[in-house]
């Protein structure tokens, strides 16, 4: 395997979904969620999200802080206990990775 696709699967075994697996004129993607799952330890994420479907050959999405709060304003605070067949929009903007500092294409809720 190599490290592109070893870094899809950073979380849990499953390909997971980046900005950067948009094609450069996809601006955004609509998912239905499968289900919802704590991410393990240390991951840097609270929560993923698996598809009901495959998107862009990959099969879930990372939750962070600033997506979770938006997720909850959606849905609701419990938003990880019912989300389970929702449809969500993903939007691709560019950011500075905090880690790295430099310009990366995240996926926000929209």
């Amino acid at each position: 395997m190599g490290w592109s696709d070893k870094r899809k699967t950073k979380g849990g075994g499953k390909p997971l979904l980046h900005g950067s697996d948009l094609p450069a004129k996809v601006n955004s993607v609509t998912v239905k969620v499968k289900e919802c799952r704590e991410a393990p330890e240390n991951f840097g994420a609270f929560y993923i999200l698996d598809f009901a479907e495959p998107v862009y050959e990959t099969e879930g999405w990372a939750v962070n802080k600033t997506n979770g709060d938006k997720l909850a304003e959606l849905f609701g605070d419990d938003w990880p206990e019912k989300i389970a067949g929702k449809k969500i929009t993903l939007a691709k903007l560019m950011v500075n990775n905090p880690q790295t500092k430099k310009p990366t294409q995240s996926l926000f809720v929209q």
